[in-house]
């Protein structure tokens, strides 16, 4: 059953603002469109705003899924920005601590079990009435590099 490395990243109660300039078009991912503006000085963002809303609650673990969450868009070596201050909800995807190891899997109830979803070709866990799981946070976004 992949698990997501123990490494865990607190974050400050106060990150530095750090904007960033954001293209004023989107970007095609088909045939590009004509953009005559590409930067305006009005359009910046400051990751740690958009990424981080509740520093204090958000922590950073690393991803090790195996491929099993690629079909929820969470990849091996994702840096996945959680924030225990959310109330998890079934669709979900989540953090919880599980047979002594994190795992990073789609929260859903079923039949009044909990049930932990993987994506296609690997296996969910449902978890026993009699067993306790503990649900470390909600995953509120994936960062994953390219290069």
């Amino acid at each position: 059953m992949p698990l997501v490395t123990p490494t865990v990243i607190h974050l400050q109660n106060s990150l530095p603002s750090l904007p960033l300039p954001v293209l004023a078009s989107t970007a095609a991912c088909g045939f590009p469109s004509p953009a005559e503006d590409f930067f305006r000085e009005e359009d910046r963002l400051d990751l740690n705003a958009k990424l981080v809303p509740n520093p204090p609650a958000t922590l950073l673990v690393q991803a090790d899924c195996g491929g099993s969450m690629a079909d929820f868009g969470i990849h091996d070596g994702d840096l996945l920005v959680v924030d225990r201050s959310i109330s998890p909800r079934p669709g979900h995807t989540v953090v919880a601590l599980w047979e002594g190891g994190f795992v990073c899997k789609k929260l859903y109830i079923r039949n009044n079990c909990m049930v932990l979803a993987s994506g296609s070709g690997y296996p969910s866990i449902i978890v026993p009435e009699d067993v306790e799981l503990e649900i470390w946070g909600v995953v509120r976004s994936s960062i994953t590099q390219h290069l």
